[in-house]
């Protein structure tokens, strides 16, 4: 059943998007715009904070809330209540292969404490866009072990992820995921890329991929653009 929130949200999208409402429009105080849909304030609140979150609206403080946008803006979401859902962004987004390179473990500060039989990995480095859209979302390096680097030359230009060559090309399969996020400045090959200023703030993951025998698959250094990308949790205590 779809929450009484959810359902004002869709319901004021509409009228956006039907020209009821327009852009630039401000609504009536809360108290009052929930008197007048017949609910609570703090389901109005609510509806208000999807919209912003996707773009729709803009509230400020003392100036109220404005339409700016008459459709949600493309956002992927990441969810995390299992390992399929961890590893949605490499099955569900394409990776458009941009170079590769042999590296050393101490030419990538980020890859110390992980280990390549040699000391020598495979660099994959590409973007990700979202569907119907030519800027990335997101710069991606993957580092890959000795032992697998000969997944090289079977990478077309386009990929799924590194993950799944890996995968398909030596019968393995991934096992367990261990990540960081943080959020750092974007640089300026980066922010070139992404579409965005020179420091910008960005969302960077760090992720290593393991097989079910614990041998390491992967790590990735990946750098998100916040405003189209997102995770989302949800554990359940039992």
């Amino acid at each position: 059943m779809t929450a009484l929130y959810q359902q004002v949200s869709q319901n004021i999208l509409d009228q956006v998007q039907t020209g009821v409402l327009q852009i630039g429009d401000k609504f009536p105080p809360e108290e009052q715009y929930a008197e007048e849909l017949g609910i609570s304030r703090s389901t109005l609140r609510l509806a208000f904070a999807e919209l912003e979150r996707v773009g729709v609206l803009e509230r400020r403080k003392r100036a109220g809330t404005q339409i700016v946008a008459d459709r949600p803006k493309p956002k992927f979401t990441m969810s995390t209540t299992g390992i399929y859902e961890l590893l949605s962004l490499g099955r569900d987004t394409e990776l458009t292969v941009t170079g590769t390179r042999t590296v050393q473990t101490a030419d990538i500060p980020l890859l110390k404490g992980n280990d390549s039989e040699t000391g020598h990995w495979l660099e994959v480095s590409g973007t990700r866009a979202l569907a119907g859209e030519t800027r990335p979302f997101n710069v991606n390096h993957v580092y890959v072990p000795a032992r697998y680097a000969g997944i090289e030359p079977l990478l077309g230009d386009t990929e799924t992820s590194v993950f799944n060559a890996i995968e398909v090309n030596f019968g393995v399969s991934v096992g367990r995921v261990s990540q960081a996020a943080k959020a750092i400045s974007c640089s300026p090959a980066e922010a070139k890329i992404l579409g965005l200023s020179s420091g910008a703030p960005v969302l960077q993951i760090v992720a290593q991929l393991y097989e079910r025998n614990g041998g390491l698959m992967e790590v990735s250094i990946a750098t998100f653009d916040p405003d189209r990308f997102q995770v989302r949790t949800d554990v359940e205590i039992e």
